[in-house]
């Protein structure tokens, strides 16, 4: 028998959302490396605000004393700030990391089944996000951090 157009279309929506699916799951997956990432980069800025403190100390011969009484009051809050943010994404790295990577192999399985149009590079993507996010984890498994 025969399938009737409303079947057929009703099949291909479904394929298209399916696709789409993919293309938002991919999204995520980008964000998710970001945030898995972001507690390294926190404790980098948490080291350039270290430097930079100190640069302006030594380039101003000390005159940012004068000029802001309170200079290391700031400059250690700021850096107790950012030492809390950092502090934060990597207690959490985990919980970021699995999402990634489940998220990212979702795109990447709904992304491949797809025979419309290839989606390479979002494809090349979710495979590096898998990868480095695994880089990241066993580093981290390792202890290479504390």
């Amino acid at each position: 028998m025969p399938q009737s157009y409303n079947e057929l279309n009703t099949k291909t929506e479904f394929k298209n959302f399916l696709v789409r699916l993919g293309k938002i799951f991919s999204n995520i997956a980008i964000l998710g490396l970001i945030l898995s990432s972001a507690g390294i980069l926190s404790f980098v800025a948490l080291a350039f605000t270290f430097i930079f403190g100190f640069l302006l100390i030594v380039m101003s011969l000390g005159t940012i004393f004068i000029l802001v009484p309170n200079f290391s009051d700031i400059w250690l809050s700021v850096a107790d700030t950012s030492s809390k943010i950092a502090s934060f994404f990597m207690q959490n790295f985990y919980i970021f990391a699995g999402i990634t990577i489940v998220f990212s192999i979702l795109s990447f399985v709904l992304l491949i089944t797809d025979r419309q149009s290839k989606h390479t590079a979002r494809l090349v993507i979710s495979g590096v996000i898998i990868a480095i996010l695994l880089i990241f984890i066993i580093v981290a498994l390792l202890g290479v951090g504390k």
